[in-house]
């Protein structure tokens, strides 16, 4: 069933959170793969970590931060509703919160991370330079997508209702204190990563190494793996049964989703329990 997407501010909400979540999931499996790389030696870590000093992986390093950080704050949204269905009546002010606590701390970090790469980088002041040429096709393409968004054909959004049990009730109270975990843990992980000394420009193998050479970063980097694998894969499964009708169909997309999750996993406790500095 879909219905015609009307730009209702929950709507809105329910929208970027799908889309935030989706994104962040294949980031994650595509982060797991490329870190560890770290197992094949110095000189392909560190070449591959040069990739993420270029200014298209900068941008894309900030709408990251801010997608992670909308994703949590609106979770946490959610999930005061599903427990306390009496604030329901507060959902616009919640909604308002949402959006205040994003601004005060999206635009922060997002102004030290630019600030990061201008610092650096030589391509940044080139564009900054001619800023006038790519402006307006920046605010063109924003309009675009508003003006289109609120014609768009979309599932019907499930109510939040918590199920009666089984495998659907254990899967719904986890994504929901996992979720309540990991905004503490990505955030915290971003934060050192991303925004301390010098961010990503820090990050090359002798700083992984020595990171990994420390039992509590190990345990603290697979609690984080275990937990975001497993948020983002239920979260994964609901968008695929949302889309997904026929039941071969479900069966195979399904089955795909949980191998590739299987060995991303596996690969990320591999390298985390055994590397050792060559």
């Amino acid at each position: 069933m879909v219905f015609k997407y009307r730009g209702d501010p929950s709507m809105w909400a329910w929208l970027l959170h799908r889309l935030t979540g989706v994104g962040i999931f294949v980031f994650l499996l595509v982060h797991v793969v490329d870190t560890a790389l770290i197992s094949f030696g110095r000189n392909l870590f560190d070449a591959m970590t040069q990739l993420y000093h270029h200014p298209v992986f900068r941008i894309g390093e900030i709408l990251l931060f801010g997608a992670v950080l909308f994703h949590g704050l609106n979770g946490l949204r959610v999930t005061v509703l599903d427990f306390a269905p009496q604030t329901t009546i507060y959902n616009r002010q919640m909604l308002i919160g949402v959006l205040t606590a994003f601004v005060l701390l999206f635009v922060p970090a997002a102004v030290i991370m630019f600030a990061q790469t201008f610092a650096v980088n030589e391509t940044w002041k080139l564009g900054l330079s001619n800023w006038r040429s790519w402006f307006p096709a920046l605010v063109a393409t924003a309009g675009i997508a508003f003006v289109y968004a609120p014609t768009l054909n979309m599932p019907q959004p499930r109510l939040s209702v918590r199920p009666t049990g089984g495998l659907e009730l254990y899967g719904w109270i986890f994504i929901r204190i996992s979720g309540l975990l990991l905004i503490f843990l990505v955030l915290g992980h971003l934060t050192i990563m991303h925004l301390m000394d010098g961010g990503v420009y820090r990050v090359n193998y002798e700083f992984v190494a020595q990171r990994l050479s420390s039992l509590f970063w190990r345990t603290y980097d697979f609690v984080l793996l275990a937990l975001a694998i497993a948020h983002g894969t239920w979260g994964m499964r609901n968008v695929l049964l949302d889309y997904i009708h026929r039941p071969s169909a479900r069966l195979f997309s399904l089955a795909l989703l949980y191998t590739i999750v299987g060995l991303v996993l596996s690969l990320g406790a591999l390298v985390l329990f055994t590397f050792q500095p060559r």
